[in-house]
């Protein structure tokens, strides 16, 4: 999980009141943050699904509203900047999302770090490295609107990058500058790369990899020009609000930018509230306490939500910035915050109960263990992909759960089996050292119109080995060696597959029916995901959940 600094004497200021390491530290911890506390300066530890309290005025704001000394839903005023950013058609292939804002006030050494604290643990959750999204942020008196989005060949420019006086051509920042080389990988393979310049041809930045020297936010800057790349529009817009309200908790005035291109035209960021409706039956029997409408409301604005209609169902508005509320629960468990842990009271069951185990993880542990002592490393993966990277690039055609409306095409179905995501796995490793050994054991969704709900959850175990040693003999001798373990009878039977060399693939059937697949992958699979060496691949299903 992220960890950041702050500064005990600035969250003070920004929180109206002192408080004592001790209190401190619980109140935290009741929001789920670890902390460790010095005289002066404090490190946090953030969970992934809070980046806005990645900073010390996200930390300021949600704890002056437990203190009560600011309460009910932040509102960030924001007017029209003037500043718009021109979209070039040819960003589509690089990098095709941007959001952008604007940022006016005083600055002082304190702001300056957070903006860029946050800015950078920003780019390694939520942004995933950088690579869903990635933030620059720049002096706007240095620049000259409107400021265009555009690509550029590896070395048609050049200009001095963040830190150096030496003026470098794009693939020179990527071979020389530490963060080109650290970042690079993001442009690889790309023949021209995301620029962003002003009007009179000023470099702003490279995306995702680093900012001009010449455009770089001072203790002297007063307008602040923030924009966000990336391939994930929820990450990328997520961020610029995120970047932009932590700001106006400093005083700032916030300004929209026009975002124009391609025959479209957008205006971002949008601060607007989300709204959820929240039962207050289901609060008090999730959280065992027996609560009354404007005690629930009272908390509700403590923990800086808006409440609307007030009843047995309450209109409840989040914060922009609240990324992680998907659900009733989640507000749900901030009010069990906002009411105290500490004065919730264990109570028995009623009744007697024994529990045990799941067969389903305990067949999982004894295959897990079998890999392991067969040398195998384990992963885990996402259970959302995509057609494509699922059935695409395994040349097959089956169906798939797929999600209706997907934040993001690479995210827009789930998973049917765990093989796909072990090849891509090898692929991203292929600068180690053959050969490499994995596996996984995860759920996937397969079609079933017999279920209710048309599909069905299935766990699997996959193992995958690349190099020398990836032939049917030995990935068959280790499917082989599980089912011993776990102790299920097996037959094999000659298997065609688009994914496999014909003769040397096979189904795995267990009283008859179909539990598995084994085999060499096909050269053309290999290629569509970039992998060098052979592979091969098994797959065995452990139980329906």
């Amino acid at each position: 999980m992220p960890t950041i600094s702050i500064d005990l004497r600035d969250l003070m200021g920004l929180v109206g009141r002192r408080l004592g390491p001790e209190r401190l530290r619980g109140m935290l911890e009741m929001l789920g943050l670890e902390a460790e506390i010095g005289e002066r300066e404090a490190r946090v530890e953030v969970p992934h699904n809070r980046p806005d309290l990645l900073s010390t005025e996200g930390l300021a704001r949600v704890l002056s509203g437990i203190l009560g000394r600011k309460t009910g839903l932040p509102e960030y005023p924001i007017r029209e900047s003037g500043v718009v950013v021109e979209v070039d058609r040819g960003t589509r292939d690089v990098r095709p999302l941007i959001a952008a804002g604007v940022a006016e006030g005083r600055l002082d050494e304190r702001t300056v770090l957070s903006i860029m604290q946050l800015q950078e643990k920003l780019h390694d959750s939520l942004g995933r490295r950088r690579r869903k999204a990635s933030i620059g942020v720049y002096d706007l008196d240095r620049v000259k609107p409107p400021i265009r989005y555009t690509t550029v060949g590896p070395d048609e420019i050049k200009f001095a990058p963040l830190g150096f006086s030496e003026e470098m051509t794009p693939a020179e920042i990527i071979e020389r500058h530490p963060k080109g080389v650290e970042y690079g990988r993001l442009l690889a393979g790309l023949s021209r790369y995301p620029l962003l310049v002003d009007s009179e041809g000023r470099v702003l930045s490279m995306p995702p990899i680093v900012n001009s020297e010449e455009t770089k936010v001072t203790e002297n800057s007063k307008r602040l020009f923030i924009d966000v790349t990336g391939l994930d529009w929820k990450a990328v817009h997520g961020c610029l609000v995120i970047m932009l309200t932590a700001m106006g908790e400093r005083g700032l005035r916030l300004g929209r930018v026009r975002i124009a291109g391609g025959g479209k035209s957008a205006v971002t960021p949008d601060l607007r509230p989300g709204r959820i409706r929240v039962g207050r039956r289901n609060v008090c029997e999730t959280i065992g306490v027996e609560l009354g409408t404007r005690d629930i409301a009272s908390i509700l604005r403590r923990m800086r939500y808006g409440v609307g209609k007030i009843g047995e169902r309450f209109d409840v508005l989040f914060p922009p910035y609240r990324l992680d509320i998907m659900h009733e629960v989640d507000v749900i468990e901030d009010i069990a915050v906002g009411y105290g842990y500490g004065r919730l009271r264990p109570v028995e069951p009623s009744v007697l109960t024994r529990g045990r185990e799941a067969e389903i993880e305990r067949v999982s542990g004894r295959a897990r263990l079998a890999m392991i002592g067969l040398g195998f490393t384990e992963v885990m993966t996402y259970t959302l992909t995509s057609r494509e990277k699922a059935c695409g690039r395994m040349g097959t055609d089956e169906e798939m759960v797929e999600i209706g409306n997907p934040v993001s095409s690479e995210y827009s179905a789930v998973r049917n089996s765990l093989i796909p995501s072990l090849l891509e796995v090898l692929a991203e490793n292929q600068h180690h050292p053959t050969p490499q050994r994995i596996f996984e054991i995860g759920n996937v969704a397969i079609i079933d119109r017999a279920y209710e709900t048309g599909a069905r959850t299935v766990r699997r175990l996959a193992g995958a080995v690349a190099g020398r040693e990836a032939t049917f003999t030995y990935i068959r001798a280790v499917a082989e060696a599980v089912m011993r373990e776990i102790s299920v009878g097996w037959e094999l039977r000659e298997l065609e597959h688009p994914g496999f060399i014909p003769g040397r693939a096979v189904e795995i059937l267990s009283g008859g029916r179909r539990i598995g697949l084994a085999g060499e992958v096909f050269p053309a699979v290999l290629e569509r995901f970039g992998l060098e060496n052979p592979a091969a691949v098994f797959e065995l299903e452990l139980g329906s959940i």
